[in-house]
């Protein structure tokens, strides 16, 4: 560690600036049960504002004089430090907003020190970590045979005598109950760092699409050269040891046979009962291969915004009257690229949407003033029975949760099944009514769940308000399906 760059890092990183922020438990807690308690990769700026202003009511009960700020002004704020990106997806009418890598490395950070105070500090589990490692280093560097042939028959040799003193009825030795949890708990802090590393391999990605877009809108570079450099960059990142690593775990992951093994694993791991203490370590290991695949899945999904810049550059076609708004765009591009080291501080617009036309000899028809009723003042006079009234009304009407609802999904097909919205709602039949039933459709609509348009069920329940009164409504057959598999190509989990 030099001084320099530690004062470099220390004045301008993002990280730091969160850590050392006076709200940063606040604000670390919030996105890190917002994104990473949920397995969130991405949340709609709509979602994000309800969660914040939920987060910030339930604070302030507690703390009423911090964060006393609106939602829209914290989500804007952690934007521009980095700690938050907005994007603009395909298939979705609001912004979005997942974790910077910034953000990811200080909720890890975050994570590992108070993992160390509450977790055993373990050291035999990784002094063999490194030992394997190293030696695996080796033999996978050595392009000896007889080296290669030497280690292979050790093997063959220990696992041999292990087989011999198995069939002899010797015990078989298994680990102590500290081995276990100390190599779980290695394992979970190793999904933890792959998790976050996501981010800083997306933003690698981002910044060559960020580059193709400077030097198309520069308008300095002809199109071959602007393509040239596309196709090297893009080249160039998959030859890097980042791009060959994600690349590799992209085709392991996505391989049929290696997902049956893990998923084999993980159940049998989640059967131990010297793991029953390690809640928080199983559910993350629970929901890992499908994070996993929605983490590749969005890298991917970059990658592909890249190439379809490229096939932008490519396509020669373009119409006549696009011509003119593609200058007046390049215009804005060039004006905002000059105005990116100094950003101003006000930024006003006028647009003439459709041009005003008046005729200098019209004249409109006559019409008449308007005669208001002229009524005395009256002094107006609260009937507090009536405001009481209205209150205890407004009290009981049942408030819609969609959290609450969306996280009885989620309960429901955590283990893989698909749900009917109408057993959903025999498993639930006290608690439900009619402002609940609105709620599934609504989430059915939003996330994505199939709805069928010919079939049809029927829910029935007792009206707690009108006693002896039986409710019957008739829905479209709604699939609650696990997010994994309700999520095609392009769309996120929540």
């Amino acid at each position: 560690m030099r001084r320099d760059e530690l004062r470099a890092f220390f004045d301008h990183s993002p990280t730091v600036r969160l850590l050392r922020s006076d709200l940063a438990p606040w604000i670390l807690a919030f996105l890190h049960a917002t994104f990473k308690a949920d397995a969130a990769i991405a949340v709609g700026q709509s979602e994000l504002r309800d969660r914040l202003a939920t987060f910030l009511e339930e604070l302030h009960e507690t703390f009423p004089e911090v964060m006393n700020g609106t939602p829209e002004r914290y989500i804007a704020q952690w934007t521009e430090f980095l700690w938050l990106r907005r994007f603009v997806e395909a298939h979705s009418s609001e912004p979005q907003y997942q974790l910077s890598a910034s953000a990811e490395e200080a909720i890890r950070f975050i994570e590992e020190a108070l993992s160390r105070r509450q977790n055993m500090v373990g050291t035999e589990g990784r002094l063999r970590m490194i030992i394997e490692t190293l030696q695996d280093i080796v033999r996978g560097s050595s392009d000896d045979p007889e080296r290669r042939l030497e280690y292979l028959r050790k093997q063959r040799s220990a696992i041999d005598q292990e087989i011999a003193a198995i069939e002899s009825g010797k015990s078989v030795q298994v680990y102590r109950p500290s081995q276990v949890r100390e190599r779980f708990q290695n394992a979970i802090g190793l999904l933890r760092e792959l998790q976050s590393d996501f981010r800083a391999v997306e933003e690698r990605f981002q910044e060559i699409a960020r580059r193709v877009q400077h030097l198309q809108a520069s308008g300095n570079e002809t199109q071959g050269t602007i393509l040239g450099f596309a196709l090297d960059a893009e080249d160039t990142l998959k030859q890097e040891d980042e791009g060959v690593s994600f690349y590799a775990f992209v085709r392991f992951l996505f391989s049929p046979s290696e997902q049956t093994t893990l998923r084999k694993s993980i159940e049998e791991i989640q059967r131990l009962a010297v793991l029953a203490d390690q809640q928080d370590g199983l559910q993350r290991l629970h929901r890992m291969v499908p994070a996993l695949l929605a983490e590749a899945d969005k890298v991917m999904r970059t990658t592909a915004r890249l190439s379809a810049t490229l096939r932008r550059l490519l396509d020669s076609r373009s119409a006549e009257h696009r011509m003119r708004l593609a200058s007046v765009l390049s215009d804005i591009r060039k004006a905002a690229l000059q105005l990116a080291d100094e950003p101003p501080t006000r930024i006003a617009m006028a647009i003439d949407a459709e041009a005003d036309i008046q005729a200098p000899l019209e004249r409109p028809f006559w019409t008449a003033q308007p005669d208001f009723a002229q009524e005395p003042m009256m002094e107006h006079v609260t009937d507090l029975t009536q405001v009481g009234q209205v209150a205890s009304a407004f009290a009981r009407m049942h408030r819609l949760d969609l959290r609450k609802l969306r996280e009885r999904i989620r309960e429901y097909t955590l283990e893989g099944d698909s749900w009917s919205l109408k057993d959903l709602w025999l498993a639930n039949p006290s608690s439900l009514g009619i402002v609940d039933l609105l709620g599934y459709i609504q989430i059915a609509c939003d996330d994505g769940h199939p709805m069928a348009k010919d079939e049809w069920d029927i829910l029935e329940w007792h009206s707690p308000d009108r006693k002896g009164v039986t409710m019957r409504v008739r829905v479209p057959k709604i699939t609650f399906v696990p997010k994994a598999a309700s999520r095609p190509s392009g769309r996120k989990p929540r």
